[in-house]
């Protein structure tokens, strides 16, 4: 064999040894590649309607839920199957770069999907008032 086939050789075998380990750590790592990029997706999401406020968002909100979200991520397991909804999801919302409100209130509603409990930070919706007016016809009907 030549000393140039040789070198070839020697060069693909490191090269096939450094993907099979790389792609070992991957799939050992697995968990905290996904929390990574689920984190960076919603900062993502967060910083753009920090610096881009759109009206009727309130990012206090956004925010605490956001943060709550990233909290129970790091401490629970990861669900495959909910997970990789969450995901296609969350990058469906940042495909026009530009949070409207309802993209933020779609945001809020995933993340609360996720970890159900995240709902306790959310702040109690209006209820609907009954209208007690009475209207009258006629000054007639007054006495």
């Amino acid at each position: 064999m030549s000393r140039g086939c040789l070198v070839a050789l020697i060069v693909g075998l490191v090269l096939l040894v450094l993907v099979v380990g790389a792609g070992l750590v991957c799939w050992y790592k697995k968990d905290a590649l996904m929390k990574a990029g689920t984190v960076a997706m919603v900062t993502s999401i967060t910083s753009e309607l920090a610096n881009n406020p759109v009206e009727g968002v309130d990012t206090v909100v956004v925010n605490q839920v956001a943060a709550a979200f990233i909290t129970k991520m790091d401490e629970s397991e990861i669900d495959i199957q909910q997970f990789g909804q969450f995901a296609q999801d969350i990058q469906r919302l940042m495909d026009d770069k530009v949070i409207d409100a309802e993209e933020a209130d779609r945001f809020i509603d995933m993340m609360v999907d996720y970890y159900p409990e995240l709902g306790d930070l959310l702040p109690p919706e209006d209820e609907p008032v009954e209208d007690t007016t009475v209207v009258i016809d006629s000054l007639e009907q007054v006495d």
